[in-house]
């Protein structure tokens, strides 16, 4: 199918970020179901983002505090 009769066909159109349907162009949900969904998951993905910080914060710490007990215990 040609770009110009597919365009002829279905018009100017984009698709939902969640659900993948075909809403209005510059849209990104076709429903309030769909827009809840995804500020729940843009939710979670930031308390996610802040549990992989701290994870890693605390590895580090970890890290150096056992660097610094070897150094000083070694002695």
């Amino acid at each position: 199918m040609s770009k110009k009769s597919y365009e002829e066909r279905w018009g100017p159109h984009s698709h939902c970020v969640i659900c993948g349907n075909a809403i209005p162009e510059g849209e990104k949900y076709c429903s309030e179901i769909c827009k809840t969904k995804y500020e729940e998951n843009l939710k979670n993905a930031r308390r996610q983002q802040k549990i992989s910080y701290f994870f890693i914060a605390a590895m580090g710490v970890l890290l150096v505090v056992m660097f610094l007990l070897s150094f000083l215990l070694g002695q």
